[in-house]
């Protein structure tokens, strides 16, 4: 057995830096109650220095030097963020190093530690300049201004005071007041260009307001804030139906705050929804109370519902689990187009979802310090969310102690948290007991973790009520797994399968097949194809070749052996000329399904579909050339009308053969692509869904081979009274087949059509139906 841990290190000491961690997270935990209690009731402010571990004096010293040197900073981290968030008694990191060693040999600070303290003065509100960064750390000032990311700004400080440094006192200047102070406004005062009429909501370092733009005559929802960071900007690329549209920003010279105006969504959230849900009892759950909610909300803003709204019809007759369906389809579009543009929320909650009078979610408040993508992003960022919502790896990246990393928390992260959103509006319950008062708040957070991790899925899904469809269960515990790897990769993935849970005939199509002949067709698809397109072919050359020898022995009985050896050659080689081509391009198609590692291509999705009509084309190309060598090789001598009657009749049997060999063999395959071989490239991620135009086309060509199986029986029942032979029994056979034939794929091309509908449902280019 191996003596290492799967960290590498021997377990004991793998144990021992387990066990010192545990001591800092204890720490930690202390400075931060007593923050706490200083905060709630009025206990002196805490020293840091009696929460850091003592020297070693016994046998042990190195672990105890090692404990101060891990503890030491995580303390010093926060310290500063109480002190800068609550405004208590802001100290800068200079002032630490009178009491404690932080500096290296070279006489610099720590590069982490200097960080943290511009990121909790800039999430306090207080602006970091540029200049402050070269004047104090000259050294480190590039780094640490591509680490900030351009959130410092450039600009002469006003705001004075005196900070310790190992020189002395120092006189330290800033721009910005306090969070608290820039943002106290009440409804009835006039910021800038804007008319305060309400307040929609407040929080730590904001309040948002109904308010009129003056210089545009709108109403807009205006954010009053003094916080500093990419929020604007970055809000300003997002332009979708589901996110909240943010029009622009601007800084005010009252208060020097900062004003984002975005789009009214006078609806409420779906935290009101969700009160609703669980005063409700789950029998009388629909989606009318969706509409209820939002209907009080416009009542109390003087507004009225809209009439003849498609979204309200939908909702008022939804059950409640369709209608969560619906809404988490749409705010997983919302984020998809998010993440496209390279942003995260990391705040989704239902306080942060706004709703429209037609019931139209839009995901707002995104916690978009930075983008995603940064290696040096900072453990707070991650932390801006609510914890309840939060994903195993982002409850980790909260704080170092817990192992965690910023640049865990991707699209995934997201993911999860949309998961925990719609199993409460669902259920009115979250699905992991969080509620752990009284417990420190690394340990609250740790709890937190474990119990995401060691879920229960099956003892989860009993808690789903009774009318919740099988669809809408797998989608949410595939959000909730608390692996990334085992989760939706991307939220575009969960926007397609909560679209399919609306149209259960979409979902059970792309589900594994469990038909005997469908798992027949998927493990051998080439052979599915070949059985498909050469057995219809070759029933038809066989009858081909017994009419015409049959025709001709009474036609020109002399020509009977000439006509058989142009058979032979014509067909010699047509017939594998066709074959060679049809297999060749069956192969690659059929690559195209079972292959798992190809890139994703819309195209490759098409090739599919459409292959069905390659083969009827190419069975058309092949009749087509047939038709024009027979003539020429027999070079009959014939009298006009004699060789017109002989002619006629000789295409009107190659036009009936012609268009079975197309028609049948089109049907056939084209219902394998749409049943079995295209909804197993969705399986497989190799396309999203097909494209709507590729859909419309298909239903064209089904409609134009059913006009050519129609033609079938028409074309027999002419060749029987136009041949004027004895030997009509043959074609009274092909023209009943036909009429049965003709009935059979009327009702193939109506399930054909059914699927196509079905996929309509996830083609990724779908017109837009409000």
């Amino acid at each position: 057995m191996s003596t290492e841990s799967h960290s590498g290190q021997p377990p004991a000491a793998s144990q021992r830096e387990g066990r010192l961690w545990q001591q800092v997270a204890a720490a930690v935990d202390a400075l931060c109650a007593a923050w706490d209690s200083h905060l709630t009731a009025g206990a002196d402010q805490p020293n840091l220095a009696k929460f850091l571990p003592p020297a070693g004096h016994g046998d042990d010293k190195d672990s105890d030097k090692g404990l101060r040197a891990l503890a030491l900073p995580e303390l010093i981290k926060a310290d500063l963020k109480y002190r800068w968030q609550h405004d208590l008694s802001p100290r800068k990191l200079e002032s630490y190093t009178q009491e404690f060693s932080l500096r290296d040999s070279s006489g610099q600070l720590p590069m982490e530690l200097i960080h943290e303290e511009l990121q909790v003065r800039m999430q306090a509100g207080r602006r970091v300049t540029e200049e402050e960064i070269h004047e104090r750390f000259p050294q480190q000032a590039p780094a640490l201004c591509d680490l900030v990311g351009g959130m410092a700004v450039s600009g002469t400080p006003t705001e004075t005071y005196f900070v310790e440094t190992e020189q002395g006192t120092k006189l330290q200047t800033d721009v910005m007041p306090t969070g608290n102070e820039a943002v106290q406004f009440a409804p009835g005062q006039q910021v800038d260009d804007f008319q305060l009429l309400t307040k929609l909501g407040e929080g730590a370092f904001a309040q948002v307001f109904l308010a009129r733009q003056v210089s545009m005559e709108r109403l807009v929802a205006l954010k009053i804030s003094s916080q500093q960071g990419t929020e604007p900007q970055t809000l300003a690329q997002l332009d979708h139906a589901n996110v909240v549209r943010v029009f622009d920003q601007r800084q005010s010279g009252a208060g020097a705050v900062r004003l984002l105006y975005m789009e009214v969504v006078p609806g409420g959230t779906l935290q009101s929804v969700v009160q609703l849900i669980r005063r409700t009892s789950p029998a009388a759950r629909t989606g009318k109370l969706l509409l209820t909610t939002i209907d009080e909300k416009l009542a109390a803003r003087g507004s009225a519902p809209p009439e003849g709204s498609p979204g309200r019809n939908w909702l008022s007759a939804a059950s409640w689990p369709m209608a969560v369906c619906q809404i988490g389809a749409q705010l997983a579009d919302g984020l998809a187009y998010a993440h496209a543009k390279g942003v995260l929320h990391r705040d989704i909650k239902p306080a942060n979802v706004l709703l429209t009078p037609s019931g139209t979610p839009k995901l707002a408040d995104f916690n978009v310090s930075y983008n995603c993508g940064r290696a040096d992003e900072d453990p707070s960022d991650t932390f801006g969310g609510s914890l309840i919502y939060m994903s195993p790896e982002q409850l980790q990246a909260c704080n170092p102690v817990l192992g965690g990393s910023p640049q865990m928390v991707r699209q995934p992260s997201d993911i999860f948290s949309l998961g925990v959103l719609l199993w409460e509006l669902l259920c009115g319950t979250r699905p992991f007991d969080d509620d752990l008062q009284g417990e420190e708040k690394l340990a609250k957070i740790q709890r937190m973790i474990d119990r995401r991790h060691y879920a229960d899925f099956q003892e989860l899904a009993q808690q789903l009520p009774a009318d919740c469809p099988e669809s809408l269960r797998q989608v949410l515990l595939r959000c909730l797994q608390p692996r990334q790897n085992e989760r939706y990769p991307a939220a575009e993935e969960v926007a397609r399968d909560l679209k399919l849970c609306l149209y259960p005939r979409t979902w059970k199509m792309m589900q594994p097949a469990t038909n005997p002949i469908s798992r027949l067709v998927l493990a051998a698809p080439l052979l599915g194809v070949i059985v498909a397109s050469l057995v219809p072919n070759l029933l038809i050359l066989a009858f081909k070749l017994y009419y015409y020898r049959v025709r001709m022995a009474e036609l020109k009985p002399d020509l009977s052996e000439r006509f058989d050896t142009i058979l032979i050659w014509v067909n010699g080689f047509a017939f594998p000329i066709g074959l060679v081509i049809g297999l060749t391009v069956a192969a690659r198609t059929v690559r195209l399904v079972t292959k798992k590692n190809l890139e994703r291509s819309n195209e490759a999705g098409g090739r599919v579909l459409f292959f069905g009509l390659f083969i009827s084309l190419l069975t058309l190309s092949l009749w087509t050339v047939a038709g024009l060598i027979y003539p020429v090789a027999l070079n009959l001598s014939l009298e006009i009308k004699e060789a017109l009657s002989f002619y006629g009749h000789f295409f009107a049997t190659l036009a009936l053969c012609g268009f079975a060999a197309m028609a049948y063999p089109y049907f056939s395959l084209t219902a394998l692509a749409v049943r079995c071989f295209f909804p197993a490239m969705v399986r497989n991620n190799m396309v999203l869904g097909p494209c709507w135009n590729d859909l419309q086309r298909l239903r064209m060509w089904n409609r134009v081979h059913l006009a050519l199986a129609g033609l079938v029986p028409m074309l027999a029942v002419i060749l029987v009274t136009s041949s004027g032979s004895e030997n009509t029994g043959t074609l009274l056979v092909v023209s009943g087949g036909g009429v049965v034939g003709f009935v059979a794929l009327f009702a193939l091309e109506r399930l054909i059509d059914g699927d196509l509908t079905a996929l309509e449902r996830i083609a990724v280019d779908a017109p837009h139906v409000e």
